[in-house]
């Protein structure tokens, strides 16, 4: 075992990064230092600093070649990839043109520098390299496309002219405005999200079984009127929510809220809501961000049908009926962020070019 000479200044050091250096793995190496300077022996050493005696044997011949600068400085191996040169160029075109694979991120890769790096080296570079910047694995969804060039487009956009001089009315209380919709229930495994420590499964439900439900969502009472049936959601099933929406008797004019659906904008519906005093609202094509009742139907299956079995079908109907028949007690406090009538447009979105 050789011998080590530690000055009065040396050891003066190491005390004091043995405590006070800001890099911990520095004050490991200072504790080393301080029991070799002890007498202590390597087995000792090892033991005490925790750390094996290859270990402390290296850090004590590194103190004796450069001393302790040396033993400060860490020489860590960083690989760098043959694309690094590269980043700029292929950050710029894969967010101009996200790739859709990782297959198809390597060939345009090998296009773009010439360097026949592997399926792997380019994954890796494109999850380093591009994803620190923002880039990762996302799912993409589908913004409304325009007009037809044919169809002339309308004179004053929907929303600030039609929908919200209404929904004024409404909270001024002056006019009654209902959200329409269907939602048909299948009896069916809905799947979700789950905190648990193992992956779980959910039974599958036997049979296509349907329950339809039409609702009427006040945009400002919060009140759901609905139709329910386990056939088909027809003309004649829409007339019957009008009947029971005047039925409430209301004091004020209504409006319904609704999409182009057939059923809802055929002569049938039309003449039966102009009878009874109910205008009828249609939403532009490929708009169902407008209609307030989309994020309750989202809630009904978030709460009452997902990851959840249900074993007949007259259960399935039971609990879709508890949940919408508690929305205005128990469920309250869950909705209260739905009753917002701040809709998301389209016009301000990323778009992935042709």
């Amino acid at each position: 075992m050789r011998h080590f000479e530690f000055s009065r200044d040396v050891l003066a050091e190491i005390e004091r990064d043995r405590f006070r250096h800001p890099d911990p793995l520095v004050q490991q190496r200072m504790e080393v230092l301080w029991l070799k300077a002890h007498s202590e022996t390597h087995m000792r050493i090892a033991e005490l600093a925790g750390l094996g005696r290859a270990t402390v044997q290296r850090i004590l011949d590194q103190y004796e070649a450069g001393g302790l600068e040396s033993v400060r400085t860490f020489h860590w191996h960083v690989p760098t990839s043959e694309l690094a040169p590269y980043q700029q160029l292929l950050e710029a075109e894969f967010r101009q043109r996200p790739p859709h694979t990782v297959a198809e991120a390597c060939q345009r890769i090998e296009q773009l520098t010439g360097c026949g790096a592997g399926r792997r080296g380019s994954a890796s570079f494109c999850v380093k390299r591009w994803g620190c910047v923002g880039g990762k694995w996302r799912r993409f969804p589908f913004r409304p496309s325009r007009r037809s060039p044919n169809t002339p487009p309308r004179r004053r956009p929907f929303l600030k002219t039609e929908l919200e001089p209404r929904l004024d009315e409404a909270r001024s209380g002056q006019r009654a405005v209902f959200f329409v919709d269907a939602a048909h229930f299948v009896l069916a495994s809905f799947l979700g999200w789950l905190w648990c420590k193992t992956r779980l499964f959910v039974k599958a439900a036997s049979g296509r079984q349907r329950y339809n439900v039409l609702g009427a969502f006040n945009a400002v009472s919060h009140e759901l009127v609905r139709v329910t049936n386990t056939s088909y959601i027809t003309a004649e099933t829409v007339c019957q929510l009008l009947r029971k929406i005047a039925a409430l008797d209301l004091a004020t004019p209504i409006t319904l809220v609704l999409d182009n659906a057939r059923y809802q904008r055929c002569q049938l519906v039309q003449d039966l809501a102009g009878a009874l005093n109910i205008e009828l609202l249609f939403l532009p094509s490929y708009s169902p961000n407008l209609n307030l009742i989309e994020r309750l139907w989202k809630f009904v299956k978030k709460a009452a049908l997902n990851s959840r079995y249900h074993g007949s079908f007259a259960e399935f109907q039971g609990v879709i009926d508890q949940c919408l028949n508690e929305l205005p007690t128990t469920h309250r406090p869950q909705i209260s962020t739905l009753r917002s009538t701040a809709f998301q447009t389209f016009g301000n979105v990323s778009m992935l070019p042709a």
